[in-house]
C-alpha cells in the first residue's frame, strides 16, 4: 500500500516518497495499463531519489539530536554528520539543505 502525507508530521514526506520509489514500477505499470501514459520520466525519478537520500540523513541526525542526553558537543557532531553526508551528494536538493543548515 502507498503511504499518504500527514500534515502534522514532517517525517511522513520521507516515508511517502520511500514507499513510492519502492513501488514505482508497479505504479508505472498500473498507470500505463489504465490510461496509456507514463507517470514520471527517469530524470524525475532521479530527483525523487536525491530528495529521499537527503531527507534520510537529516532524519537520522535529527533522531539523535532529539534524545534526552544530547549536549551541545554531540549536537555539533550531528550537524557535522548531516552536513558531511549532504556534501557527498551531488544534487541541488542536498546543496540547498546544506546551505539551510549552515
Amino acid at each position: 500500500m502507498v503511504c499518504l502525507d500527514t500534515k502534522t508530521r514532517w517525517k511522513s514526506l520521507l516515508a511517502m516518497l520511500e514507499r513510492f520509489l519502492e513501488m514505482k514500477s508497479l505504479i508505472s505499470k498500473a498507470l500505463i495499463d489504465n490510461k496509456g501514459q507514463k507517470i514520471l520520466d527517469s530524470v524525475e525519478f532521479e530527483t525523487l531519489t536525491a530528495v529521499v537520500e537527503g531527507l534520510r540523513h537529516v532524519k537520522i541526525g535529527l533522531g539523535k539530536l532529539c534524545s534526552r542526553n544530547t549536549t551541545l558537543l554531540t549536537a555539533e557532531g550531528e550537524f557535522a554528520f548531516i552536513i558531511g553526508e549532504l556534501n557527498k551528494q551531488n544534487s541541488e536538493f542536498a546543496k540547498n539543505r546544506k546551505c539551510s543548515l549552515v
